[in-house]
């Protein structure tokens, strides 16, 4: 699988640019000990900004419906520079059943 992980403030997000679909995988909130994922979704597009730390998920190819988020950075301004959980390749792998 390509993939692209992305860690923002409140999740992790793994993109299959292979499949055009992404997950996210939501920190600090686990259920029987498993982390807890989103469902696969589609994507059109994915643009990372590295001057800002943004990035635009375009959902449709007529970029009218967008996610809008931003990387966790160590000075994080979004929310405080809080450490958050960072999860292996195999946490992932398990969270998101690929």
């Amino acid at each position: 699988m390509d993939t692209v992980i992305l860690e923002s403030c409140h999740s992790t997000w793994v993109f299959d640019s292979a499949r055009m679909r992404f997950c996210r995988i939501l920190k600090g909130i686990e259920f029987a000990k498993r982390s807890v994922s989103t469902e696969w979704r589609p994507y059109w597009d994915l643009e990372i900004n590295p001057g800002d730390e943004t990035f635009t998920v375009y959902l449709n190819a007529t970029r009218t419906r967008v996610i809008r988020s931003w990387r966790h950075t160590k000075d994080c301004v979004q929310c405080g520079g809080h450490e958050t959980t960072e999860l292996s390749l195999e946490d992932i792998r398990h969270a998101v059943h690929v």
